[in-house]
């Protein structure tokens, strides 16, 4: 049975009451008890949800102890589970954030998910399964929220469910081959269709008296695509109807929450002091300082005061539909206008006067209007706080990652959820080549000592260039390892296992605002993520199962005093930041880390007559990889296998120049053999390195016998990806085009890195489609490139392209 058709017959379509009074878009009141009060302090968890979290710690139980048996199954001493589930009370509490960043951040979030997910194909053998069914909480923001949007409103269903009837141009789920700005493609009938049903939305929804934006039309358009089997994308579908279906009563999944951002009436943005909005299963509100309460979610679009109808037991319904609640928390149309191009401002007039009619001047007209506001006339706030948003008669939301944090950790780091360690997704794309580079993780440490974080903690994390240069945004990094460096802080936050996107077999740095894909690109970029979560489905280190088993277990272990096992100590040296950052690598010649005891890396520099650095590391046979200083790249010998079986081993890493290479390079990194230094002195091209623990080989059009190696190592199923760098005149008279091995020579617009290595074969799909990386990249009428950890830095490419191809959709309505 295909999986729409099970959908149809699920639970959630038979939930009437759950769904708008309406049955469409608009709301309408309904009768409620005349003593109702939908606002709540923030001053705890709601009893909803303490409730069901008790509930649902009864499920993560199981789940985290058959997890954690597979995860430790090599260690030498166990005895670390049977006091861990001697008692409900010392089960760890589990929860995954997942990151924004577009489509880009959908599969990469769900192939990230999925390695954790039991239901996935292969993730029990070759993934984390089974981490999933031990969450208990799943943040999303932004494209994040598309993922989680998707699978907790089709029932819960899983990532390899929508894999296996995953197709182009079928109605099935993210069949977005098509963009939600062009549906029908060059059938403009279709389009035409679909926009007159949301245009129909939008006035149903006005005339039962509540104001539209396109931050309405953002939601109704992707929803299509989200719920395809819901009459017009779910178009009557409620936020509240999860509350009602059978896989959230029996906590039988994580607790939903998805971020927006409150913004002043007549500003240009948010910042830190702007309030974050929780959306989650029963809740919608803030912990922050300007609000501080929390609203009834069911009850959103009811006029109160303080909380109580002004009507006395007159409520109203179907405000908090689903679409539009999406389109909030992914709403990123201002920003585009902010770009303040003649182009972008007549696409987005056109939009508005094609969809808003009369409100199409409106200066509220790109963000999310939630009229009348919840939180009028509420008194929860903080003295001394801007009381705008408990004064408005509207609240207005955007992005919840417009500020910069575009991993969602503020709610799962909070105190009063006492979750233990946190699994962050990153798939932001704010380095220049559109891969991570930390931001998040920074702006999310810095606001904890402004005035609207100064509740909440967040472990220390090193500075954003530091991130880039040390490499940390290029394999997992576990941050806060040692909860007794982390006292001085408001409370010891939860652990973070950090899993940024790498390109392992796919090259994964997209474009946010790419608006289509085929099924073939989808599925590389799922299970591309899949294979970021876990070092390349174990491949880059067998331990690493492990590794992830310790972290979720290191603040219980810590809080009762449990011994440490041997295994996770050499976990936690191999993964944990260790509080250096660019300044502690270029001037200590002693880098240890902060769990361990036993220093395991001695590095010392030293800079010879020819003005090259060589940098002698001695480390353990679990280390086979040095830093060079100078560029912050890892070096990693991949002919030195016979060494691991030694204690120690030493390398030897310099920099030298490449005379014969003219056009080429002006420098290149040998690696020399581990058994001498006898190559040193040598002038042929033997050497390879890691760019940020991704292995490359450069080559010289002129060294043939590198090309000969490369491939050789390629075919044999070493670690190494042919790369070939090309200067050529431009801007600073250097320009570098990267082309993947795995890639054709004409089809990469971003500098990406795909590591050409070894994996099982996992998600597989029922309809055919290659399980091998594209050949291909998909170029997006959109060529807009957003970098969304900063609201008022966006860069934009293809304005004309991008400007005629949407001024030709909207021509065809």
């Amino acid at each position: 049975m295909q999986l729409k058709a099970v959908l149809l017959s699920s639970s959630i379509l038979s939930i009437a009451h759950a769904w708008s009074p309406t049955n469409s878009y608009a709301p309408a009141t309904v009768d409620c008890a005349d003593d109702l009060n939908i606002i709540r302090a923030a001053d705890g968890l709601s009893d909803s949800e303490s409730s069901w979290v008790a509930k649902r710690d009864a499920v993560t139980q199981a789940a985290l102890k058959t997890f954690l048996t597979r995860a430790t199954s090599n260690f030498g001493d166990k005895s670390i589970l049977n006091s861990l589930f001697s008692e409900s009370s010392n089960v760890p509490r589990v929860a995954i954030a997942a990151s924004g960043g577009g489509y880009r951040a959908t599969f990469g979030d769900a192939g990230m998910v999925a390695a954790m997910d039991d239901r996935t194909d292969g993730a029990n053998d070759h993934g984390l399964g089974g981490l999933l069914q031990g969450t208990t909480y799943l943040a999303a923001i932004s494209g994040g929220s598309w993922f989680t949007s998707t699978v907790v409103f089709n029932n819960w269903t899983s990532v390899q469910d929508i894999i296996n009837q995953m197709g182009d141009n079928d109605g099935s789920i993210w069949d977005i081959e098509q963009s939600a700005l062009s549906p029908g493609g060059t059938d403009t009938a279709f389009t035409n269709q679909r926009f007159e049903n949301i245009s129909g939305a939008l006035n149903e929804k006005a005339a039962a008296g509540f104001p539209t934006s396109l931050a309405d039309v953002w939601g109704l358009a992707f929803s299509y695509y989200f719920f395809p089997s819901l009459p017009e994308g779910g178009v009557g579908y409620t936020w509240s109807t999860i509350q009602e279906t059978d896989v959230f009563q029996n906590a039988e999944m994580p607790y939903l929450i998805q971020l927006g951002k409150a913004q002043l009436p007549g500003a240009v943005g948010v910042d830190f002091s702007s309030p974050t909005i929780e959306v989650t299963p029963y809740d919608f509100g803030s912990w922050e300082p300007s609000i501080k309460s929390f609203a009834e979610i069911k009850y959103l679009g009811t006029e109160v005061s303080n909380g109580s109808p002004v009507t006395p037991g007159q409520c109203v319904e179907g405000f908090d539909n689903v679409n539009f609640l999406i389109g909030t928390c992914t709403n990123l149309i201002e920003y585009v206008e902010q770009a303040n191009s003649a182009y972008y401002n007549a696409v987005i007039d056109q939009l508005a006067t094609l969809f808003l009619g009369n409100s199409s001047s409106n200066s509220d007209r790109t963000l999310a209007i939630y009229s009348p506001n919840p939180f009028k006339g509420t008194t929860n706030y903080e003295s001394g706080s801007d009381t705008t948003f408990v004064t408005e008669d509207k609240l207005l939301l955007v992005d919840g990652g417009i500020d910069g944090q575009v991993i969602p950790f503020i709610p799962v780091m909070k105190e009063e959820r006492g979750v233990d360690v946190v699994f962050a997704l990153d798939q932001t794309a704010d380095a220049d080549d559109l891969f991570p580079n930390g931001d998040s993780l920074v702006y999310t440490y810095e606001r904890q000592f402004t005035e609207a974080g100064k509740f909440d903690a967040f472990p220390y994390v090193p500075d954003i260039e530091s991130f880039v240069e040390l490499g940390l945004n290029k394999k997992p990094v576990f941050f806060g390892c040692d909860a007794s460096n982390l006292t001085d802080l408001s409370y010891v936050p939860p652990l973070m296992v950090y899993l940024p996107n790498v390109a392992h077999s796919f090259a994964s740095n997209i474009s946010t605002l790419q608006l289509s894909f085929t099924a073939e690109e989808r599925l590389d970029l799922i299970r591309n993520g899949f294979e970021s979560a876990t070092m390349g489905n174990f491949t880059e280190d067998p331990d690493f199962l492990g590794c992830v088993g310790c972290a979720v277990m290191r603040r219980k272990q810590e809080k009762l005093g449990l011994e440490w096992p041997e295994e996770c100590q050499q976990c936690f040296t191999n993964y944990c930041w260790d509080g250096s950052t660019k300044d502690d690598i270029k001037n200590t010649t002693n880098i240890s880390s902060t769990v361990s005891n036993s220093s395991t890396t001695t590095t010392t520099t030293t800079t010879d007559s020819a003005d090259y650095t060589t940098i002698l590391s001695t480390m353990n046979s679990g280390e086979l990889s040095t830093i060079h200083f100078e560029t912050s790249t890892t070096i990693t010998c991949h002919e030195c296998e016979q060494s691991t079986a030694s204690p120690t081993v030493t390398y030897t890493t310099i920099t030298k120049e490449c005379q014969e290479c003219e056009g080429g390079f002006t420098e290149v990194v040998t690696t020399v053999s581990c058994e001498g230094d006898e190559a040193t002195e040598s002038d042929t091209h033997k050497y390879t390195t890691v760019s940020s623990w991704t292995t490359t080989t450069e080559v010289c059009t002129e060294c043939e016998e590198m090309d000969a190696m490369a491939s050789a190592g390629i075919s044999s199923g070493a670690k190494v990806t042919t790369e070939v760098q090309v200067t050529s005149q431009a801007a600073s008279s250097t320009k570098s085009s990267t082309k993947s091995s795995t890639m054709s020579s004409n089809d990469v617009s971003e500098i990406s890195h795909v590591s050409s290595i070894s994996i099982p074969a996992v998600l597989q799909v029922t309809t055919g489609i290659p399980s091998q990386a594209s050949s291909s990249s998909s170029s997006s009428l959109y060529s807009v490139v957003i970098n969304e950890n900063t609201a008022d830095r966006l860069s934009f490419q293809g304005i004309l392209t991008l400007a005629a191809a949407v001024v030709s959709f909207v021509g065809l309505i």
